[in-house]
């Protein structure tokens, strides 16, 4: 009876999200704020380490690349979206227990609220499936303490999923597992098998370990990203913003639930969430006492850690912040509305079975309205968020430029200056930068994020030095002054802001090989990697003089330190054999450019190289062939490994532990809720 359930719960979030992303099944690219997709979309660098930006969640990274080579780029855009409506159905029907109009209405409640609809909107991919997994964490939980088990494999499998999904789920997760543990009246066994769900579930993290021993650069979190990332007060207050699932951070720039709804049918609306979701937790606290008390407890700390910095909790939460480590990943504080998401579609849907209960001598049927309540925000959810979401299509000029760049290890510096931007093939809506996953040539893009109050947090030296050349138009020698970079390229795309980037037409070191209407293409005619030879040492407003009196060679340029040794002519003999080496050919002693972001990770023979002026690195080297490795890679890999064989142990274990439970009830039918 509960697999049936189960399975009709998944067929039910199935069909919610088909009607979600049908419209981007027909064809074009899905673009969303963080969600881009594109024909030639690969690992991004955090796989190897390289990117303090994409750290996080390797396991989901590398399982969306597969899927990326099995099902093509366009396709799994939406089809891991879809993947969520399923997954949260089933899991919200589980954690609720009871019986079907219980379940269901949990189910439907799970997939069909304006989280979803905001986090859809902004891409918030891997946040929504680590959202969608933590109703199975808790039934988990539950069912382990009910048998009363020192060890549990099934709660360590969800978490571990979770958090190889999403790392916010580590932080949202960690308060489930406490909660069950500890409410009500904990046990030693409770907090012996808590402690072995949380230690196993962390051991998918392990190559994290490495990038915290190696030094591996991340973003520079801080109290502006609190600010930044705060959650927004509604018209009726803080705490009744975020007790309604509403207060996300970003606005959105179309209608909102909020708006669909209006004030007075809004208003209705909460009044009668708060009925449902009160009735519900009095009714399953009389009844199933274990499953109410940690819901609610995790609901309150949901509601409480949602309302941020500016809540009655907003001292915890600054100095967690501060204390905790890697606790700034909570640093968008609205992300705790999952808590409260998942406490209120377990009680909905007891408020709907406790109805359709008194009812039953009358016509169940009568019901039926309350369950399908949650379906009052479906035209802003379906049909591509009410068909204010479409797939694009990249234009002409993108194709053209990228087939007259071709591939090659050479960058192409992507202009506009910006991260997220809109264009005019996303209907002029804000998208992450999509150069990377269209271009066949790897893409240097901006990585700030241009909010008020915090315009990066980005620890990017490469980027700080483009920042500053965007910013002085070029400095009269733009192509010799990114040459150091690597960059072979600058393709302009022709958006709103073009006029504000004529300088680029100007530099006498670029030259001008293709103009369409959507894009130009500019080759750098200098070169600056590979054996340069020379070293001098140079501010940044003297080297922008040497550029622009051209007086600036392939030099090394180094912020300080070392002997002048004037204008060399010198460059190249330098190839890469793959995203965590590079091969330097036999030439004349001196120093080498190697076009990566500074790290001391990069290394020769065990010898780290130094910092640029434009935040590569630099070797003092002999004539001999080397080979310049990144180092963490040889411990990253296997590390990588060893998570990835954590997980395959904890799904077959789950997979065996579920087996023995479903003998053990069916043998004992009654057994259980």
């Amino acid at each position: 009876m509960r697999t049936r359930v189960t399975l009709e719960a998944a067929v039910g979030g199935l069909i919610v999200g088909l009607a979600v992303v049908v419209p981007w099944m027909r064809g074009g690219y899905l673009l969303l704020l963080d969600w881009v997709s594109g024909p030639n979309q690969t690992l991004t660098p955090g796989i190897y380490g390289l990117s303090g930006s994409a750290l996080d969640a390797m396991p989901f990274r590398i399982a969306t690349q597969v899927l990326r080579e099995v099902f093509g780029s366009s396709a799994t855009a939406w089809l891991i979206i879809l993947i969520f409506f399923p997954l949260a159905a089933a899991g919200a029907s589980v954690a609720a227990g009871g019986n079907r109009w219980r379940r269901l209405s949990a189910a439907l409640f799970m997939v069909c609220n304006p989280v979803v609809v905001d986090r859809v909107r902004v891409g918030h991919v891997a946040f929504l499936l680590g959202m969608a997994l933590l109703p199975w964490l808790y039934a988990a939980l539950l069912e382990a303490r009910r048998q009363r088990k020192w060890f549990a494999v099934r709660p360590a499998l969800w978490f571990a999923l979770a958090i190889s999904v999403s790392p916010h789920a580590a932080w949202l997760g960690i308060v489930v597992v406490l909660a069950v543990a500890v409410l009500p009246r904990p046990s030693w066994r409770d907090l012996v098998r808590s402690a072995q769900v949380t230690l196993s579930a962390g051991l998918v993290y392990s190559y994290a370990l490495v990038l915290w021993l190696t030094n591996t650069p991340a973003l520079r979190v801080t109290d502006a990203d609190l600010e930044a990332y705060a959650t927004r007060a509604g018209p009726g207050g803080l705490l009744p913003t975020v007790a309604t699932l509403h207060g996300f951070w970003r606005t959105a720039d179309v209608d909102t639930v909020r708006d669909w709804l209006g004030p007075g049918f809004g208003l209705l609306v909460a009044v009668l969430l708060a009925v449902a979701v009160v009735a519900g937790y009095t009714v399953l606290w009389k009844a199933e006492f274990d499953r109410a008390t940690p819901l609610i407890a995790v609901t309150v700390v949901g509601l409480l850690l949602a309302a941020g910095v500016s809540g009655p909790a907003g001292g915890v939460y600054r100095f967690a912040f501060d204390n905790l480590p890697l606790f700034e990943a909570m640093r968008e504080q609205q992300k705790w509305i999952a808590l409260v998401l998942l406490g209120y579609a377990v009680a909905f849907g007891v408020s709907v079975e406790w109805f359709a209960a008194r009812v039953a001598d009358r016509s169940a049927l009568l019901a039926l309205p309350l369950a399908l309540a949650p379906v009052v925000i479906a035209p802003t959810l379906v049909w591509g968020l009410g068909g204010s979401i479409s797939t694009s299509r990249y234009p002409e000029g993108w194709s053209q430029a990228n087939a007259r760049m071709g591939s090659g290890d050479g960058l192409a510096l992507f202009l506009p200056w910006h991260a997220y931007q809109p264009f005019g093939f996303s209907d002029d809506r804000t998208i992450a930068t999509p150069a990377n996953a269209f271009f066949d040539r790897t893409a240097l893009t901006s990585d700030a994020v241009e909010l008020p109050g915090l315009r990066t947090d980005s620890t990017s030296l490469r980027t700080a030095y483009v920042d500053r050349l965007v910013a002085d138009g070029g400095g009269d020698a733009f192509g010799r002054l990114v040459a150091p970079l690597g960059v072979e390229y600058v393709v302009l795309a022709k958006t709103s802001e073009l006029p504000d980037y004529g300088w680029v037409r100007r530099q006498p070191d670029l030259a001008l090989v293709l103009d369409t209407a959507t894009m130009a293409v500019y080759r750098v005619e200098a070169r600056g990697t590979g054996r340069v030879v020379a070293r001098r040492s140079a501010t940044y407003e003297q080297t922008l003089q040497w550029a622009a009196a051209g007086e600036l060679g392939t030099e090394a340029i180094t912020p300080t330190g070392g002997v002048d040794g004037g204008r060399s002519q010198a460059a190249g003999s330098l190839r890469k054999l793959s995203a965590t080496q590079w091969q330097v050919e036999a030439g004349s002693s001196g120093w080498v450019v190697i076009p990566e972001e500074y790290s001391d990770g990069w290394q020769v023979d065990g010898v780290a190289g130094i910092p640029t002026l434009a935040g590569t690195i630099a070797f003092d080297a002999p004539g001999d062939a080397l080979t310049v490795s990144y180092a963490p890679w040889r411990w990253l890999l296997p590390a990588t490994f060893a998570s990835t064989a954590v997980l395959f142990a904890l799904i077959v274990g789950g997979l065996i532990e579920h087996r023995r439970t479903w003998l053990r009830r069916r043998s004992s039918p009654t057994s259980g809720r």
